[in-house]
């Protein structure tokens, strides 16, 4: 059976009485005292939005009526954490709780009191974003909690954004099951069907288990020196799920027309060059980006197996300035000593790929966002690591060695993201840097918009004639990033390639999307009969060779692919072959992102096939 979500996730705060924990409560708008403009007798709710005949049947869990510490239902605790433990400064506060304790003091909704929690976050040493968070513990290992007589949770908050999660006893890395909830002003009521929960990607993937439940919690994550507040009442297991009204409407597919290119001939020295050299191209990724060297996860075999497989070239993403010991000076002046574990690693794998014929191409690629426009000794120091690495390889013969200024230049920025013209500038003082002693590999050279095709499309090229240019195409979005945590699309799941009305539906909650998601993400889901097929992504990927070709520079795609937790491997199989397709027909060089070989050397068929390897 399935479940279906409300079409926004939103109903009518309900107020609730106490009742013993072995009593369903029902109740209806008419219960809660709600006028004809959808607002309780209290006025306490600003604009919460009220279906007809709204009605929630379930167990009472808490109301907070009582203001202590334990759940009415089934006799839990409540408590609050933070990242302290783990090198973070981030702080939680229940309003009221003497010394840090709990306490039930927050303004209630139609009632007196709700829970009220206060936050703060500060990174400190953490190499991840801060948390804090709180909950509801029910029981421990040896005798969980059994909910399987419930559907799911439903309860009425304000407030910042969080992550309901039900925590099970099977999982063991902290990435419990769970649904984001949006920010909102207005006291709102959220039904979360068990069904429609999934786990955040990081961990281990594990079915819902209603029978081993331990805690209830919720978590927000931010920014160091964001601050946020939630309001909580009437938090219930629910025994009967609202009816839904469709959301979406299964439409026929409706492709548009391939846009004309007339030309695709390139006579830039460049282009031959990147056709040779940085085609059938694959990523090492979830490795160097993320943290320090500390030893060859993957190695020379690894490497030998990539070009057995019938890869031709290997980006190498590697977060440069990790490895910066010390710095002096300032500006053009500054000057950097690096760790020998950089040049380790590096000098390995251009050995390596050397050994078996396949380009290289060193990736300056980070997610800790230490570059800040508001500190110029970060941005110094970037340049600063790439004068280093030029002065190591300006030697070497190969021409088949690349250095990539900076992957999607959101991601290595902390505070506001350069513009277009900032991270121009930006780049043409990494351009110098290198060229100070490398005057003869090509330098790739990716856009803001991470490396959007409608930014690089609308720019003039870099000073520098050896550039080769550089775009990422996940499109369309909603397919490729489903089940993608970091995408906010984490519980999405089963949707096709090609857009197909067999397997679409008129409800969001069937493939997984939720209230919580970004407005484009809802919108882009309505509109996948338009863009879930080859056509559209060709009109994409036409804008960038079209700009190419004006301009008589070299272009590639070195990021394409699909994520593997929640769609179907046919269906990944159907995109890549189309996706490769374009390239091929538009003679675009291309380097897949998602990593799909195995340490043996194993590619799935259905991807090797797609991807022409070994052709």
């Amino acid at each position: 059976m399935t479940y279906r979500l409300l079409r926004y996730g939103v109903l009518t705060l309900l107020s609730l009485s106490a009742a013993c924990a072995s009593d369903p409560i029902a109740t209806t708008a008419a219960d809660a005292g709600l006028t004809d403009g959808g607002r309780p007798d209290s006025g306490k709710a600003d604009s919460a939005q009220s279906p007809e005949a709204l009605r929630l049947e379930g167990v009472l869990i808490d109301d907070f009526e009582d203001g202590n510490g334990q759940t009415t239902y089934p006799g839990g605790s409540w408590y609050a954490y933070d990242d302290k433990p783990n090198g973070g400064g981030s702080a939680i506060t229940y309003t009221g709780g003497a010394d840090g304790g709990v306490a039930m003091n927050g303004p209630g909704y139609g009632s007196t009191r709700s829970l009220e929690v206060t936050y703060t976050f500060d990174q400190g040493a953490l190499t991840y974003q801060p948390y804090v968070g709180w909950g509801a513990w029910f029981a421990d290992k040896p005798a969980p909690l059994d909910v399987s007589q419930y559907l799911g949770i439903g309860y009425t908050y304000r407030g910042s954004a969080h992550r309901v999660r039900i925590e099970t006893f099977e999982v063991a890395d902290y990435d419990y099951m769970g649904m984001e909830i949006a920010a909102s002003a207005d006291w709102k009521t959220v039904v979360i069907p068990f069904a429609q929960l999934s786990q955040g990607g990081w961990g281990a993937k594990v079915v819902f288990n209603p029978k081993n439940v331990g805690n209830i919690s919720f978590e927000a994550r931010g920014a160091t020196g964001a601050q946020g507040k939630v309001d909580m009442d009437n938090l219930m297991f629910l025994t009967r799920l609202p009816d839904q009204v469709p959301d979406m409407t299964v439409n026929p597919p409706d492709p548009p027309a391939e846009d004309p290119v007339t030309t695709i001939a390139i006579t830039h020295p460049g282009q031959a060059r990147a056709s040779a050299y940085l085609n059938r191209g694959y990523n090492i990724t979830n490795w160097l980006e993320e943290a320090r060297f500390t030893g060859f996860t993957y190695d020379e075999a690894y490497v030998a197996n990539l070009a057995a497989a019938g890869f031709k070239s290997l980006r190498l993403p590697v977060d440069l300035d990790l490895y910066i010991v010390s710095s002096s000076g300032a500006g053009e002046a500054m000057d950097v000593v690096v760790h020998d574990d950089l040049f380790t690693v590096l000098d390995a794998f251009v050995e390596w790929t050397a050994k078996v014929g396949m380009s290289l191409t060193i990736d300056y690629h980070q997610y800790d966002k230490s570059m800040d426009k508001a500190k110029p000794e970060t941005i110094d120091t970037a340049v600063a690591v790439w004068r280093k690495v030029a002065a190591r390889y300006a030697s070497n013969p190969r021409a088949d060695l690349f250095y990539e200024l900076l992957n999607e230049p959101e991601l290595s920025f902390g505070g506001t993201a350069p513009t277009q013209d900032e991270w121009t500038a930006i780049a043409e003082r990494m351009v110098a840097a290198i060229r100070a002693s490398d005057t003869t590999h090509s330098i790739l050279f990716g856009d803001v918009g991470w490396y959007g095709i409608g930014y690089l499309s609308k720019r003039k090229p870099l000073s520098d004639g050896n550039v080769i240019y550089v775009f990422h195409d996940y499109e369309p979005f909603i397919f490729t990033h489903q089940g993608a945590s970091w995408a906010n699309m984490a519980s999405t799941h089963d949707l096709p390639y090609p857009y197909s009305v067999e397997r679409w539906s008129p409800y969001f909650g069937d493939l997984g999307f939720t209230p919580a998601m970004d407005a484009w993400i809802l919108d882009a889901a309505r509109n996948y009969y338009r863009t879930g097929n080859r056509a559209y992504i060709r009109n994409q990927v036409a804008q960038a060779k079209r700009w190419a070709v004006t301009n008589n520079v070299p272009v590639i795609c070195n990021e394409f692919g699909a994520y593997d937790r929640s769609s179907r491997v046919e269906d990944r199989a159907r995109y890549l072959a189309d996706v490769v397709s374009i390239f091929k027909e538009l003679e675009i060089p291309w380097q897949q992102w998602f990593m799909i070989m195995d340490a043996t050397g194993n590619v799935v068929p259905e991807y090797r096939t797609a991807l022409g390897l070994g052709q």
